[in-house]
């Protein structure tokens, strides 16, 4: 869905990048001479320097033209170059890597690819893959891994209480709003309710919480009804989702300490500028957390964060908390507490893709090593605990 969007996008860009530059009318010198016969004469210095300015005016104008003519240029042959390796990535994963997924995963190729952003054609099925199904997930059977159907809806037994149905229905009609197909009406609108209700039966521990919405509706762009539902289950059983799913609060703290710490290791000044001010982690990183950056970055930026934490694992959730604070990390120096946290809960709406994700790599290289030792001693005892 995502990649048809894209297409519909990219085409008319090109469409426009064809229609040709405004050019000053042919006329118009002869219409000023006509107008000029009616005003009083000038002097020869006033006509000349009249005429001088009319010439830079002109010079100008075919300057900007050229320009902009040689913009126009660049961005074509980038935007046919970006197509170019779209194509020949497109076949490399369909015809190459996804049928021998389990030999090729972990080759230094495959990574390369993988960190410049799956195509939507193929961003599906290689998520499917790296989420696999450990939970033995699956329709109809009778073993430990069965589940609801994902039509199913929920009950006042299965659901515990009403106020989870309404929770659903609440925030259903208010995930991805401009997209306009998760609402009541949309085409999606039934998909989402059903994977939702079905989980907060499969997993009556976990429930329904805030946030799981944009995960839900993100899988479902990519995947199918039950193949969305059964990443969303094993996506979700994941240590870091999962304490915070469950709302456990001391291993949630465990999480916002190695996670300030890392940030104190990476970026100091801005570190020091939000203890001063008072900024905690909780109060913008649990939103992202939640929604796996969903609600708070565009749809495609998001897909491509998804991209590298399915690679990279929980930590990467970290990586890009840290990689979105280094890429405004000027302007977030500027600003007082009240500001800083508006700023963070509600990031801008254009962002240069490439900045971000060049910036996580910053963050990561900077403490690689550290990050690792960091979130291994104060993350993993828990990790090991859920196993």
């Amino acid at each position: 869905f995502i990649g048809e969007v894209n297409l519909f996008f990219n085409f008319n860009r090109r469409c426009f990048s064809y229609c040709a530059p405004l050019r000053v009318p042919v006329e118009l010198p002869i219409l000023l001479r006509l107008l000029c016969r009616t005003l009083p004469p000038k002097s020869v210095s006033e006509e000349q320097r009249q005429r001088q300015e009319y010439a830079e005016i002109l010079e100008k104008a075919r300057k900007k033209e050229q320009l902009e003519m040689k913009q126009r240029q660049r961005e074509l042959k980038e935007q046919l170059k970006r197509e170019e390796q779209l194509s020949a990535s497109v076949k490399e994963w369909s015809q190459e890597i996804l049928p021998h997924w389990n030999e090729l995963k972990s080759t230094k190729r495959v990574k390369e690819l993988w960190e410049n952003g799956l195509p939507p054609c193929v961003r599906g099925r290689v998520w499917q893959l790296a989420i696999g199904n450990d939970l033995n997930v699956t329709e109809g059977s009778n073993g430990e891994g069965e589940c609801p159907e994902p039509s199913d809806e929920l009950n006042g037994e299965s659901a515990n209480h009403e106020g989870t149905v309404e929770l659903i229905h609440l925030d259903v009609a208010r995930t991805f709003p401009t997209l306009g197909i998760f609402q009541k009406g949309g085409p999606f609108y039934d998909l989402l309710l059903s994977i939702l209700s079905a989980y907060a039966c499969y997993r009556p521990d976990v429930g329904y919480v805030q946030g799981m919405s944009f995960v839900a509706a993100v899988l479902l762009l990519n995947l199918d009804l039950y193949e969305a539902f059964v990443a969303f289950c094993n996506l979700l059983n994941r240590p870091t989702l999962l304490a915070f799913f469950r709302v456990q609060q001391s291993d949630m703290e465990r999480y916002f300490l190695a996670y300030d710490t890392y940030f104190k290791l990476s970026l100091p000044n801005l570190h020091s500028h939000f203890v001063n001010l008072d900024v905690r982690p909780e109060l913008y990183l649990i939103d992202w957390l939640y929604t796996l950056f969903a609600r708070s970055l565009p749809l495609e930026i998001t897909c491509r964060v998804w991209d590298l934490f399915l690679r990279d694992g929980d930590l990467y959730l970290f990586d890009t908390a840290l990689g979105v604070l280094c890429t405004y990390e000027s302007t977030l120096l500027t600003m007082d507490f009240d500001r800083v946290v508006q700023f963070l809960t509600r990031l801008p709406e254009r962002i240069d893709a490439n900045e971000l994700f060049k910036r996580i790599r910053q963050v990561r290289s900077r403490v690689d090593k550290e990050r690792q030792i960091l979130f291994s001693r104060l993350v993993d005892d828990r990790i090991t605990m859920a196993g």
